[in-house]
């Protein structure tokens, strides 16, 4: 079945999702099967291994995600060890079922191009994501992430048919595993909704989206430019979105972000009938990880409320 006729007969979704008391202050309107998850990026600044006196331990992380009231976790490829195999990730889905949380999104990206020029890089890219898709169903998470396009160095239409390729291979794959994969706008040409939309809709499978970046919209770097209104990139991409990642730095005395207007985003986002998940993803500094972390949810949970 393609995108567009799964639109316009099926429910939201290809996974059914327990929903968690917890975090249904909210159980009717827009967002009344929105989960929110928080990205380890928000306790864990490095990769595995990196210098990071203030992170955790990477099988820590369910217990001290589920401590800050969060019932779903997402993942990142770097905090991983490199060694990674299946014994650890029992460990993590052991650890994760003692601390009663469930895994959301894996977030890969960074070690190649699904939508290179190169048809050797590309097919390596491939490869090494579709490993990443293993471990993301053997995790239990119900969607990968990935980027491509982060740069401009080919023109628009050549990159798109190389992006078309690339997306649509590693879509299928992660179909065939009942996982979503997520395009995420990540500066270069998917940071152009425009780009992105032609992307989704050549792509045309049930089973791939958006993940929405609200601050991730540089398109050049030399000179720097970026796409000009955020609110409207992601109502461009709102029919697309099945997840969000929620930046956040930092908080006025009024538990406000101070870069992104969380109420405006969120009442665009009630166009994005089949979004999932909101990613706590808190990059801040002036307080603690944890602190920013649950400013950020608390956040979200009010401007949802008051949205719905």
């Amino acid at each position: 079945m393609n995108r567009n006729t799964f639109l316009q007969t099926a429910t939201l979704g290809t996974v059914a999702l327990t929903s968690l008391p917890l975090l249904k202050r909210y159980d009717a309107g827009p967002f009344e099967k929105l989960e929110i998850s928080l990205t380890p990026w928000s306790l864990m600044r490095t990769g595995y291994g990196g210098d990071d006196p203030l992170g955790i331990d990477i099988f820590e992380y369910p217990r001290i995600a589920k401590s800050l009231g969060f019932g779903y976790i997402d993942h990142e490829m770097f905090h991983f060890p490199p060694d990674l195999n299946d014994e650890m990730i029992d460990q993590m889905l052991v650890n994760s079922e003692k601390a009663g949380v469930q895994s959301a999104v894996l977030l890969t990206g960074g070690v190649g191009d699904i939508g290179d020029a190169d048809l050797s890089k590309r097919k390596k890219a491939l490869k090494t994501y579709k490993y990443w898709v293993d471990v993301a169903q053997k995790l239990g998470c119900k969607a990968m992430r990935n980027v491509c396009a982060s740069y401009i160095t080919i023109p628009h239409k050549e990159k798109l048919n190389y992006a078309l390729e690339g997306v649509k291979e590693l879509g299928n794959y992660a179909g065939e595993k009942g996982l979503d994969l997520l395009i995420e706008n990540h500066n270069g040409y998917s940071s152009d909704p425009e780009w992105m939309i032609a992307l989704m809709e050549g792509v045309n499978l049930i089973n791939v989206g958006v993940l929405g970046d609200f601050t991730n919209w540089k398109l050049r770097t030399n000179p720097e430019t970026h796409y000009p209104d955020p609110y409207g990139g992601i109502e461009l991409l709102s029919p697309y979105i099945r997840a969000v990642s929620a930046k956040s730095e930092d908080f006025d005395t009024n538990g406000e972000e101070t870069t992104t207007d969380y109420k405006k985003m969120f009442g665009v986002l009630q166009k994005a009938t089949h979004l999932k998940f909101a990613g706590v993803e808190f990059f801040g500094t002036s307080i603690s990880r944890n602190k920013g972390a649950l400013l950020t949810k608390a956040l979200i949970e009010r401007v949802v409320t008051d949205i719905g």
